[in-house]
């Protein structure tokens, strides 16, 4: 037997069926007994507990055991010395069970025995026993222990890389006094790319304890304020993610079996399609699926729900997915040797992982071809679709999705009969099963098919019917539609029924609010709703869901919201508006990307993404070019930060494809967008002569985002106009000048990189995170030139913060490995491998191969700082082999590493260094300046050790004249060079020759680093 106190009381028999009993003080007294399930409660105690202050007889409270007896058994209450008890065992008590598994997940971090706790709650605890003292104070407890389980159980997930932000929120704002749960707020929003937001939080929270309590915060939450804003959380609270799945905020009832069968299919197959009718569940089970295959560690890899809903055609699939699981096509300004798809397989290559694939009906093409691709070139990775009808590819393994069942022996066990009773009583508290209601709840699960989503709204009308009117307004919907489309299967018309019947039963506000909200298949914010009231009407009638700050139908229903808006003939008068107000928001959001704002723009952007395409592919389809031509300008730097070069190819492609005259004010945007396509799929020179041509028709354009692309155009040229001759101001100047620098700085150093004063200026005055970390990045190496390695390790230091703050991994993974050199330079090994670490956890999320290479090469330099000479040499190895396929970073690289080589051979006092004499000529041409100047120097060392002080004083001028300075990054400082071979030739002969060596030019550098 099973006594359920977590919610309405619940007492189950031996075989799960109910037992009914009837009245409040038998019910308390079978309660007061669980709590100490199988053990003694003395009768002064239970007579306290239920007839509380009036005095009573123990004779009345034998004549209310015997009652309890005759409705549970006789055996199930016993009579000891003192006191009766209970004969269950503890675990058979919800409230026992649930202490227990509580104990348990808090002490072993378990966040799946934690989940298990917290789904044995139905409702309020003791919801129907609270006009009893003991039962009340029970509750207080217990609610507070529910909610102590439910902050570990998100602090857990919050540490796993799952966005829980949507269930948290309201938790923390019910909770503003407690520093706890803003604590667990402020990690939440950090992990998921908000700190400016986590700031907030701690502001707000602050003056909230100052207003109302006259304190100050704890040490801990001024400490994590602290690490937010040095963003410098310890690695085990901001784990790299490996999940985007969503906490679920109700329960998952009915499908046990399946989940169980699901999870089983999927370990035997790699690819398991989930079909079945709309509405049928599909996503939920799948969800779960990962879920549970996640809590397990069987993907270790990554556990990706990949949303195709919104998704306007088949290209689009692949970047979908790149967006789930934050990974870009190529470096910011890289070119994209990659598609979406091959940039995936190169992703997920050797990754063990699990993949969503939601709503797949509507791309089925796309779909078959990404999977079957990644299927076969990634042997790790299982995939799980949801989808209307089979995916069609080899290997697919189709899981049917049954109805849930319903039972007239057993309704209460009926899982179709369970799920009404649950969400009944979400919108009814207190409702429950009983012989009132039995025959009606049956009827209107098997009228529905027992299709869920049916059911759910169904149920939501139990706020305003009781069961019985339910059942017979569905039967006379389905009794007016039978004859209304035969030819669909038959749980689709079960479906449409029920669809239509809750529409029917909107007012005319909420239908107004549904068919707007229905071309929107991304969603609305909150802020783009006027009719809150019929907003929450929706909700409450579950036709729209809340997904964290955004409201969206699910597919099913949103199709038919499109259809009555159809019919309503203002189909296209929505769709200009929402086209209006997707353009306006682009090209703000667009202007924002520029500032201190940019991280919220992104996440707005990220977050309207279907809606934005959905108005591209419109604009395409009708001849609009304008709007089309405004929306990719728009979207050209949001793609470009994340790396999306396969859509941004593929929507300005479509745009320009359009037969319309280009308007005049956009003429100079669509030249250059042309050019830039053309580069990034054939190179510089198929681009080269649109978006010169471009920049020039552009010169006085005005403001917005064609003025962007304007200032952007040079940065896709082989080589950048001065940054000073075209009249520029605010980001478009500062990133001319960056561009300048860059290029520079490679090629001429000192004299070259001047122009990053200038744009570091401009950048941090705008607060805008990828130019000032950028320009700080060039700074940084700057400053280790000229030998001020404090100034160099601080501009490291900011960099990589920003970067890290920005969200772009692989940038911030470059970052943070530049900064461990400048830590070891200093002589902070141990920082430096904190560093480095961070740098290597970035690289592996981000799998973008040329990111990888450049950090893990970097362990190289640490080890030589630490000393550790043979660690370091046996690594070089494995750091050359991983530059292979990095084409501009393999030329650079490949001098370091042979500098390195050689610097070893010197330190370590051991064979003759040769590792820079003997690299191909290619690699000296293809290699920045100040590689050239570190190669000079390593190998004017290795030259004075073989005793030749004039060659090592001419390779030392060399490196003076490629870099424009006397190379001061320290990694040759105990070699003494300079000093050593001014003392072997004396002043003046050392000068000449390093003045002949100077005079050299880089086309020399073969002959003057050979043998």
């Amino acid at each position: 037997m099973r006594v359920l106190l977590l919610g309405p009381f619940d007492i189950r028999d031996d075989k799960d069926q109910p037992v009914e009993l009837a009245g409040a003080r038998l019910r308390a007294l079978v309660a007061r007994l669980a709590f100490e399930a199988g053990r003694e409660v003395s009768a002064d105690a239970l007579i306290d507990a239920i007839w509380e202050d009036d005095a009573t007889s123990s004779n009345a409270l034998q004549a209310l055991v015997s009652r309890v007896r005759r409705a549970i058994g006789a055996d199930k209450v016993t009579r000891g010395a003192a006191g009766y008890r209970l004969d269950v065992k503890p675990g058979d008590v919800d409230l026992v069970r649930f202490e227990r598994l509580a104990e348990a997940g808090r002490r072993g971090g378990d966040l799946a025995t934690l989940r298990e706790a917290e789904s044995l709650w139905r409702g309020p605890a003791l919801a129907d026993l609270l006009d009893y003292r003991f039962a009340q104070n029970e509750a207080v407890r217990l609610e507070r222990l529910r909610t102590e389980t439910t902050r570990d159980r998100l602090a857990l997930e919050v540490a796993t890389g799952t966005d829980v932000l949507a269930e948290l929120e309201p938790l923390a704002a019910a909770h503003a006094l407690d520093e706890r749960w803003q604590a667990l707020h402020m990690r939440a929003l950090y992990a998921t790319g908000r700190p400016a937001e986590a700031l907030d939080v701690y502001e707000q929270t602050r003056e909230r304890l100052a207003d109302e309590l006259g304190a100050d915060p704890s040490s801990e939450l001024a400490d994590l304020h602290l690490q937010i804003l040095r963003q410098s959380a310890a690695p085990a609270e901001r784990p790299v993610r490996r999940s985007n799945l969503k906490s679920q905020l109700t329960s998952f009832v009915g499908r046990e079996d399946d989940l169980a069968a699901l999870v089983n299919a999927v370990e035997e197959a790699r690819l398991v399609t989930v079909t079945g009718p709309g509405g049928a569940g599909k996503t939920r089970l799948a969800t779960e699926t990962a879920a549970r295959i996640a809590a397990s560690g069987s993907a270790p890899d990554g556990v990706w729900f990949v949303e195709l809903a919104s998704t306007t055609d088949g290209t689009d699939v692949a970047p979908a997915v790149l967006r789930a699981i934050g990974a870009r096509e190529a470096g910011l300004l890289a070119p994209s040797l990659h598609d979406a798809e091959s940039r995936l397989e190169e992703y997920f290559a050797d990754q063990r992982a699990l993949l969503v694939l939601d709503n797949c009906e509507h791309q089925l093409d796309g779909v078959a071809d990404l999977a079957a691709r990644l299927l076969g070139a990634c042997p790790g990775l299982r995939v799980i679709t949801t989808s209307r009808e089979a995916i069609a590819i080899g290997g697919e393994r189709l899981f049917p999705i049954p109805p849930l069942a319903v039972s007239d022996e057993d309704p209460a066990s009926s899982p179709a009969v369970r799920l009404f009773v649950e969400r009944a009583a979400a919108v009814r508290p207190g409702f429950k099963l009983d012989a009132s209601n039995t025959e009606a709840v049956v009827e209107i699960c098997r009228r529905l098919d027992g299709l869920p989503l049916a059911v759910e709204l169904a149920a939501a009308r139990m706020r305003a019917l009781d069961a019985a009117q339910i059942a017979a307004r569905l039967d006379d919907r389905f009794a007016l539609l039978a004859g209304s489309d035969r030819t669909a299967p038959a749980r689709h018309r079960t479906l449409s029924a029920v669809i239509a019947w809750s529409w029917e039963l909107l007012s005319d506000a909420e239908k107004s609010l549904a068919m707007r909200m229905s071309v929107y298949p991304a969603g609305l914010a909150l802020e783009r709703v006027e009719d809150l009231d019929a907003l929450a009407g929706l909700v409450d009638k579950s036709l729209v869901d809340r997904d964290g700050e955004r409201y969206r139908m699910l597919e099913t229903i949103r199709s038919y919201a499109v259809a009555r808006l159809e019919e309503s003939g203002d189909a296209e008068t929505v769709a200009d508006a929402m086209a209006k107000h997707c353009l306006e928001l682009a090209e703000a959001a667009d202007a924002e990307l520029r500032t201190a704002a940019q991280i919220e723009a992104m996440a707005r952007l990220t977050a309207e993404h279907g809606n934005l395409v959905t108005v591209i592919g419109r604009a395409a389809a009708t001849a609009d070019i304008e709007t089309g031509l405004r929306m990719v300008a728009a979207m050209f730097w949001y793609w470009h930060l994340l790396g999306s070069h396969t859509e941004f190819r593929h929507w300005t492609n479509a745009v320009l494809a359009v037969p319309a005259e280009i308007p005049e004010p956009l003429q100079a945007a669509a030249r250059i967008l042309e050019g830039i396509v053309a580069t990034e799929q054939d190179g510089y020179a198929a681009g080269e002569a649109a978006i010169r041509e471009g920049v020039a028709m552009g010169s006085g354009i005005a403001a917005g985002p064609a003025r962007f692309l304007v200032s952007m155009g040079p940065a896709f040229l082989p080589d950048a106009p001065p940054a000073d001759e075209r009249g520029l101001d605010g980001w478009e100047l500062g990133t001319a000048l960056l561009i300048s620098a860059a290029a520079g700085s490679v090629l001429s150093g000192v004299e070259g990189a001047a122009p990053v004063d200038r744009a570091q200026a401009v950048f941090a005055e705008l607060g805008e995170r990828w130019g000032l970390a950028s320009a700080l990045r060039i700074q940084g190496e700057r400053s280790g030139w000229h030998g001020d390695l404090e100034a160099a390790e601080r501009a490291a230091e900011e960099a990589a913060r920003l970067l890290d703050e920005l969200g772009t991994r692989g940038d911030a993974s470059e970052a943070y490995a530049e900064l461990s050199w400048r830590y070891a330079a200093n002589g902070s090994i141990e920082r430096a491998w904190q560093a480095l670490d961070r740098g290597i956890a970035l690289a592996e999320a981000a799998r973008e191969p040329n990111s990888l290479a450049y950090v893990r090469w970097f362990r190289v330099p640490v080890l030589i700082s630490e000393g550790r000479y043979d660690e370091a040499l046996a690594e070089l190895p494995a750091a050359e082999r991983s530059l292979d396929g990095a084409p501009g970073l393999a030329e650079r690289m490949r001098v370091l590493s042979a500098a390195c080589r050689d610097l070893l051979t010197v330190l370590r006092g051991e064979g003759r260094a040769g590792a820079i004499a003997g690299l191909d000529p290619r690699f000296l041409e293809g290699a920045a300046v100040a590689d050239l100047a570190m190669a000079s120097r390593i190998s004017a060392a290795a030259a004075l050790a073989e005793g030749d002080a004039a060659l090592a004083a001419r390779r030392l001028g060399f490196g003076r004249g490629m870099l424009g300075a006397d190379d001061g990054r320290g990694y040759d400082t105990a070699l003494r060079t300079e000093e050593r071979a001014r003392e072997a030739l004396g002043d003046k002969a050392f000068q000449e020759e390093y003045d002949r060596g100077a005079a050299l030019g880089r086309e020399d550098a073969a002959e003057v680093l050979g043998r």
